[in-house]
């Protein structure tokens, strides 16, 4: 399931309507969800801020793992999209960061973003990669993190989970952010979710834990951010209906892409609203 789930990802995408869209909407750096304030206005620049944010958020958390490393210690990005957070993470610890990542032309641009940053020899994209089979050597890495992608996993989230506890050394940090479902949800109610994404459903804040515990690592800690869902997707869908902006997609990303996404950011946006959505940043503990 996982895999399929995966090929899905990539496909989606690698797909040149979605790579337009993510690119010239979504800040071209990142693929996860922002953290914004009240007075934030829809538009690239908005979102943009609100990615970093979620990502210095991310980082900081982190930060425990890189204690007394002097060389700066090893990390990995699982579901590394374009290497926003590899490269953060490399600049902000001075640390080795290995992206695991399943899309070609992501792969491609994070390869090409490394080497104009002068990264490339800190920054190491292996290939197309799985994120329960990275392929990378056990109990080497003091930090994993990931940015709202172990959700594409589907049924393997548990493997995912279980990945990042081998690869890491003990006392080593998996820090994450992900799309899931609240604990105890009416299933039934987030169908069109689950058909924008493509899976037949998503983790819960104590299957993670719960998962993680199975791998042999404990909760440090949850931060719950769920009601940045409904600002984020609103956000988007926002820019979708100005006229100035489809203007700036037009030629680049089809317009019946742009009608099929607007349905799919109002069932992100209707699941939040409804209180069925969670998304928010753990920290586990290799124990």
């Amino acid at each position: 399931a996982e895999a399929a789930a995966e090929s899905g990802e990539a496909f989606y995408y690698d797909t040149e309507d979605a790579s337009n869209f993510y690119m010239e909407l979504w800040g071209g750096d990142h693929l996860h969800v922002g953290i914004y304030d009240d007075s934030s206005s829809a538009s690239p620049e908005t979102v943009a801020v609100a990615s970093d944010k979620a990502l210095t958020t991310l980082l900081d958390m982190c930060a425990p793992a890189f204690k007394d490393k002097p060389s700066g210690g090893k990390a990995m990005d699982m579901g590394a999209a374009y290497g926003g957070a590899a490269r953060a993470l490399a600049k902000k610890y001075s640390s080795q960061v290995v992206c695991i990542e399943l899309s070609k032309k992501e792969n491609e641009i994070n390869v090409q973003r490394n080497a104009e940053q002068g990264l490339q020899d800190q920054v190491t994209v292996p290939g197309e990669l799985s994120f329960d089979a990275t392929q990378q050597d056990a109990a080497t890495f003091d930090c994993v993190i990931s940015e709202d992608s172990i959700l594409h996993a589907g049924k393997g989230r548990a493997d995912v989970v279980k990945e990042a506890a081998r690869v890491l050394r003990k006392g080593g940090l998996f820090v994450f952010s992900d799309l899931m479902q609240q604990d105890g949800v009416d299933v039934t109610q987030l169908a069109a979710v689950y058909a924008r994404i493509g899976l037949e459903d998503m983790g819960s804040p104590a299957s993670y834990i719960q998962w993680a515990a199975a791998a042999g690592m404990r909760v440090k800690c949850y931060i719950d951010h769920s009601e940045q869902i409904g600002r984020h997707y609103g956000t988007l869908k926002a820019m979708l209906e100005d006229d100035k902006i489809r203007a700036r997609l037009k030629g680049k990303v089809s317009d019946k892409y742009v009608e099929a996404m607007k349905v799919g950011l109002e069932a992100w946006i209707q699941g939040s609203a409804a209180g069925n959505l969670a998304w928010g940043f753990f920290v586990f503990e290799k124990i």
